[in-house]
């Protein structure tokens, strides 16, 4: 599953570095907290640990062992339930950031917390949408953007900081999507041009994108 999925991104983005997501993949709580010397907060399901090293950055993915479990029995990959939704949000969420800190890393670029949120955003909506639309699912393609963006919450044990930057992202990411779910569904490469030109972006340039085509979309409207 988790093959499929990181190949899913690598073809959208067209990004794909030769890294094996499941060479750095952790699913032990006990052994994530212990590399993020505790600084991990408890039952999210999935976090990026880095840390920068003189020949390098040492990276690895925590995903919760239970989410994988239940994703993988029931096939999600090839009959996505809604009631799955959460959990594949997690694993999608996760193999953004290590994708884009991989992308990030060849380039030799720089990236910021909000950034690596900005993009898991739109890469969840994205990344469940073409398997909506592979498996014919209509009612959950014509649902997927309410669940994503109308009715979002945010946990209760993050820091002002933190919710400031998750709500951010998903503000920013909700402009951006709005703008591109009808283009998935009609414009397939029109789509994806843009988002693979959007992907290598910097962040100021990614929230004027976003901000010009949100205004553009007001004003033809």
């Amino acid at each position: 599953m988790l093959e499929k999925l990181q190949q899913q991104l690598n073809e959208i983005y067209r990004t794909d570095a030769g890294v094996d997501v499941r060479e750095f993949l952790i699913t032990d709580e006990a052994v994530a907290q212990c590399l993020s010397n505790n600084t991990m907060l408890e039952g999210v399901g999935e976090t990026l640990l880095l840390k920068e090293e003189a020949d390098g950055l040492a990276m690895s993915l925590y995903l919760e062992r239970g989410v994988l479990d239940r994703l993988e029995s029931s096939d999600a990959i090839n009959d996505l339930q809604t009631n799955q939704l959460d959990d594949l949000c997690k694993v999608i969420e996760g193999l953004s950031h290590f994708n884009y800190m991989v992308w990030k890393a060849g380039q030799d670029r720089t990236v910021s917390l909000l950034e690596l949120e900005l993009q898991a955003e739109i890469d969840k909506f994205v990344s469940t949408m073409q398997l909506a639309r592979d498996q014919g699912d209509s009612d959950l393609l014509n649902g997927l953007y309410r669940r994503l963006f109308d009715r979002v919450t945010f946990r209760e044990n993050l820091d002002e900081e933190q919710q400031e930057r998750y709500r951010s992202a998903n503000e920013y990411a909700a402009r951006f999507c709005r703008n591109l779910r009808n283009k998935l569904t009609q414009d397939g490469d029109r789509a994806l041009n843009e988002l693979r030109a959007f992907y290598r972006l910097q962040l100021p340039e990614k929230i004027s994108h976003i901000h010009s085509t949100a205004w553009t979309s007001t004003g033809s409207g």
